[in-house]
């Protein structure tokens, strides 16, 4: 029964980090353009002005965000390795806001403004990419409180297993 639990809370987790994948995370507007910057790059919305910048580190970094709380969906034999990639599935959703607020906002604005020799630029980061890795974080961090606690009955069995056959 708990089992199933955790399975869908890792899913919860991977549809989570899936849905950045499906929506923009943030949006750059100025008189002339408007720039969405999704999990493959900043690209530009407005056919006049040709932006077409992919973001390696941010793909690579939501790639592996996605692929670890599935990967440990498969591992239930093993739960150290399944707890230790959930630890680290919920490390990189908290490295994420730090990546994407610190660094990659700024480095679209850098790509947009020299391109547009304008001086205004609203940008505005969508609620997917502020709602999605937390709902990712808190989904793993469940599925983290099962694996302990299936650790917790297995061990018990084991101890009530090797009195029995003294």
């Amino acid at each position: 029964m708990l089992q199933r639990i955790q399975t869908v809370y890792m899913l919860a987790s991977t549809i989570a980090v899936l849905m950045l994948f499906l929506f923009p995370l943030a949006v750059f507007e100025t008189r002339d353009a408007i720039f969405e910057l999704n999990a493959f790059g900043l690209y530009s919305v407005t056919p006049e002005v040709t932006v077409d910048v992919m973001q390696w580190a941010l793909l690579i970094l939501l790639l592996i965000m996605l692929l670890l709380p599935l990967v440990s969906i498969f591992m239930y034999r093993k739960q150290k390795l399944q707890m230790r990639l959930l630890i680290y599935a919920s490390v990189l959703d908290v490295f994420f806001y730090v990546f994407f607020y610190v660094f990659e906002l700024d480095a679209c604005v850098d790509i947009i403004l020299p391109v547009l020799q304008s001086a205004e630029l609203k940008d505005s980061v969508r609620l997917i990419a502020i709602i999605m890795p937390g709902l990712s974080i808190f989904g793993n961090i469940m599925a983290i409180k099962g694996v302990c606690y299936d650790i917790a009955l297995l061990a018990s069995a084991d101890r009530l297993r090797s009195s029995r056959k003294k």
